[in-house]
């Protein structure tokens, strides 16, 4: 596969992306052409770079061709479960000849008080931007609330905060925010360039324009304090594995819970997806956190069947920025050969991607959201 150097500037910045702790990665500007888009992704751990590899390779995201540039914060190596999940991204190119994922450091520490204006991460937030085609923020753990602005609750699990400020910053600059309006966003000159929040991104999108979070649903929207109370209720309302997986830790073949979402007549899923505003789509999910107090510029354009989740938002400005609260990346979903139960001890009976297919449009649903977004990545290449 030929893989594009938008500019010079781009091929400067992959010369100077290969992690020390991967020296074995061909050289940055290897066998690469002229012409293809530039996918950024945030936390590119083995995971998620498998995720859009099998993605790709199965034409779920139809492009024909694209660099993948994986960009990660220097201290998230200071964490061993972190810098583990790295190397093994690092060596997955590597003994794959994936020779268009890239990878690139995010380097300099900015505080708190420092994210929401310029700092010592807008030069290279500027040069990244300047060679991205489009950009995908990927799930994770919690944000430290004092980012947004509250103290952490018992139950939040801010565990990469490395990563939280550099992306919150990030998407700050990519978007503006109403804790800054004076400042000039990146996207104010490139108002279709497509942002694909998903699940943590989400939330730290949310989070950069303004906005605040819910630290725990179940406790804090439907009063639940057991394990067992958010087990017992409908499939709708529940909206992690880590219930299940509280009760039976060592079953690796649990499957994720999926639920439905209703979609506004007024989203990209119905006006350019061509999904019905009247359909209800299934989705993976796994979080226990969701937006609470809504960020500038933002408006909800999915929700859950109860109304009490925001499932999805959209920018008013910026029509190619779409945040998800759910999981159409994960590459388990598409797979014909993955079994699973709903119980411990249970058959292996249960294929996700089985599953998609038999609820429409749930599995047309999923297809949609990448095929919007190849082609808005495909415009600004």
């Amino acid at each position: 596969m030929k893989i594009a150097v938008r500019s010079l500037a781009f091929l400067l910045l992959l010369a100077f992306s290969v992690p020390a702790v991967s020296e074995a990665l061909p050289p940055a500007a290897a066998g690469l052409t002229e012409g293809v888009p530039v996918i950024v992704m945030t936390h590119p751990t083995l995971s998620q770079v498998k995720n859009i590899v099998e993605m790709y390779e199965k034409d779920v995201l139809p492009l024909k061709s694209f660099v993948l540039l994986g960009i990660y914060h220097e201290d998230e190596l200071a964490n061993k479960e972190q810098a583990q999940a790295y190397l093994d991204a690092f060596t997955y190119v590597e003994k794959n000849g994936l020779s268009w994922v890239r990878f690139r450091k995010i380097t300099g520490r900015v505080g708190i008080d420092g994210l929401f204006r310029e700092n010592l991460w807008t030069a290279q937030f500027r040069e990244i931007f300047a060679a991205a085609s489009g950009f995908i923020f990927t799930g994770g753990e919690d944000i430290p609330p004092a980012v947004y602005g509250r103290e952490t609750s018992l139950l939040s699990e801010p565990w990469t905060p490395a990563r939280s400020l550099y992306e919150v910053s990030l998407l700050f600059h990519l978007l503006g925010s109403g804790r800054n309006p004076s400042f000039a966003p990146l996207l104010g000159n490139r108002k279709d360039f497509p942002v694909l929040a998903i699940c943590l991104g989400l939330q730290s999108l949310n989070v950069a324009a303004g906005g605040d979070l819910i630290q725990d649903i179940p406790s804090e929207v439907y009063g639940l304090k057991t394990v067992e109370a958010v087990l017992a209720s409908a499939h709708d309302q529940i909206h992690s594995g880590v219930y299940l997986e509280k009760l039976f830790p060592n079953d690796e073949d649990l499957l994720y819970p999926f639920h439905r979402v209703r979609l506004g007549g007024n989203s990209v899923f119905v006006g350019r997806m061509g999904i019905s505003a009247r359909a209800t789509p299934y989705v993976a999910t796994s979080h226990h956190q969701a937006i609470g107090k809504l960020g500038n510029g933002l408006r909800v354009t999915a929700t859950s069947m109860d109304g009490k989740i925001i499932e999805a938002v959209e920018h008013e400005r910026f029509a190619n920025v779409l945040g998800i609260q759910f999981h159409p990346e994960r590459y388990t979903l598409y797979r014909k050969g993955l079994w699973q139960h709903s119980q411990t001890g249970a058959p292996l009976d249960f294929n996700p991607l089985a599953f998609l297919k038999a609820n429409p449009p749930t599995y047309q649903f999923h297809l949609a959201i990448w095929k919007w977004f190849a082609e808005a990545v495909s415009s600004r290449k």
